[in-house]
């Protein structure tokens, strides 16, 4: 299968131009003449995009609405009435995967495109030194009291603080349950992807998900926390922000992470742990409880700390307190853009 004409220039810039699993993902979505034109169009304005179709306004606003809701184009809200194609393979996914009409094919090509052919863009990825979309944060009451979890560092206040939040079902547990995966995962029904302020409202304007009180997030977190879920947000510090609850069976960003060795597919926390031996008891509860796979316990626990990201879930659950975390990145290390 090829890539219909009026998108190979887009699947190239994602990268999957010679990919017959993303060309059949394309004709999934863009199943008609009319969406295959306005793709084809964008990025632009209501006004922009009809003159470049020859569609009337009326009908390019239905359209884009129609697959704006579907997850398979993008509406920059900021700009008005500004449409564009997600500029990422893994926003078109995170997007679209979680929208129940498409078929389970659908599903089982983007496991297929994750699974079978992200490898081999890993070196590239590499090469390009694209900085992490997202970043750890650590489990506030894991960091020694002499160390400030400042707010850039803590889901709790950015929650507390937002002006509008929802939750999305998260599209990596979304794939894997669509291709019979999963079934051990440990996350609860109500650890989901969270959004603040734009980003919800973006979400809101889709008409998916839930819309969430503060207090509603701030209980989420804690479950996600229990269960062992790794807390990962948005790479900067804005008002906007998105969290993720991440598990290594389920989560894209730990497969790539674990299973890939690509270290920048998120950033560490602001902290590392610091372990003393002398206390270690040899429990194993450190080693069950990393997403990370930076644990191994024999007689006592032994940590690799190149691959340890800072989430502090092993210090929560460590019987002997032989584990704490340590401030050890200025707080410049996390991006500001």
């Amino acid at each position: 299968m090829q890539v219909p004409n009026e998108l190979k220039d887009y699947a190239t810039r994602i990268g999957f131009g010679d990919s017959e699993t993303m060309a059949e993902i394309l004709t999934i979505i863009f199943d008609d003449e009319e969406k295959l034109k306005l793709a084809a169009a964008l990025p632009g304005t209501i006004a922009e995009l009809s003159e470049k179709t020859g569609m009337s306004e009326a009908e390019v606003k239905a359209l884009a609405d129609k697959l704006t809701k579907q997850g398979i184009i993008n509406h920059v809200v900021r700009k008005g009435d500004y449409y564009r194609l997600f500029p990422a393979m893994i926003e078109l996914r995170d997007s679209s995967v979680i929208v129940p009409e498409f078929p389970k094919r659908f599903i089982e090509l983007w496991e297929k495109l994750i699974k079978e052919e992200m490898p081999k863009f890993v070196p590239i990825l590499e090469e390009l030194k694209i900085p992490p979309m997202l970043r750890v944060v650590p489990i506030e009451e894991t960091v020694e009291s002499k160390s400030q979890v400042l707010d850039a560092d803590s889901a709790r206040k950015i929650f507390a603080d937002a002006t509008l939040i929802t939750a999305i079902p998260c599209p990596c547990r979304t794939i894997a349950k669509g291709v019979g995966k999963g079934e051990d995962c440990p996350a609860p029904e109500s650890a989901v992807c969270m959004q603040t302020n734009g980003f919800a409202e973006a979400v809101i304007n889709r008409g998916i998900g839930e819309k969430l009180t503060n207090e509603e997030a701030l209980k989420r977190i804690g479950e996600a926390e229990e269960a062992g879920l790794v807390h990962m947000v948005r790479n900067n510090i804005k008002d906007d922000m998105l969290m993720c609850n991440c598990c290594s069976c389920c989560c894209t960003g730990l497969f790539l992470l674990n299973e890939l060795g690509y270290k920048d597919a998120s950033s560490p926390s602001r902290f590392r742990v610091e372990f003393d031996a002398d206390l270690c008891s040899g429990c194993g509860e450190c080693e069950d409880r990393c997403q990370f796979h930076a644990i191994e316990v024999d007689e006592i626990a032994a940590f690799d700390l190149e691959k340890c990201y800072g989430c502090g879930l092993c210090v929560q659950t460590c019987p002997s307190d032989a584990i704490t975390l340590k401030e050890i990145r200025p707080l410049e290390f996390i991006r500001k853009t």
